[in-house]
């Protein structure tokens, strides 16, 4: 039986001698719900309503950060944001519009298939890989035409 992303969570953070934390649970929630990435002042606007502290975002998304349960994006205007990574997420490449900064999600398959593929013969070996694209959403990119 494959365990739940809370789970998995619970055994890395188990396996690295630290705790299963109330607040560490709110900030990986708040991560895992959240549609895009997000900045460290939007991700302590949610979890404040729930008492965590500025301090204990930033401890934990650094402990997330070292476990790689998080990985960073460079957001509109080089705001970093913060989302999680498989297995805690499905696996994404992102298009950021340098206008608006608007998020878009971009699936992996074909992307991936590419990559991998002109590594063939290289000698080369993959161990991971982060892909953003940066440009014109629709919306920015009608409104100069």
């Amino acid at each position: 039986m494959e365990l739940s992303p809370e789970e998995q969570l619970k055994t890395l953070l188990r396996a690295r001698g630290l705790r299963f934390t109330p607040d560490r649970l709110r900030v990986f929630r708040a991560l895992a719900d959240a549609p895009q990435p997000l900045s460290v002042p939007a991700l302590i606007n949610i979890v404040a309503t729930d008492g965590v502290n500025q301090a204990t975002v930033y401890r934990t998304l650094e402990q997330f950060l070292a476990m790689a349960v998080v990985q960073t994006v460079l957001l509109h205007d080089g705001v970093v944001g913060y989302e999680l990574v498989p297995p805690f997420s499905s696996h994404h490449h992102h298009f950021i519009c340098l206008d608006c900064g608007t998020i878009q999600a971009l699936p992996a398959d074909s992307v991936d298939t590419a990559l991998f593929k002109s590594l063939e013969g290289s000698g080369l070996k993959a161990m991971g890989h982060k892909i953003d694209i940066y440009g014109q959403c629709e919306r920015c990119h009608s409104d100069t035409d």
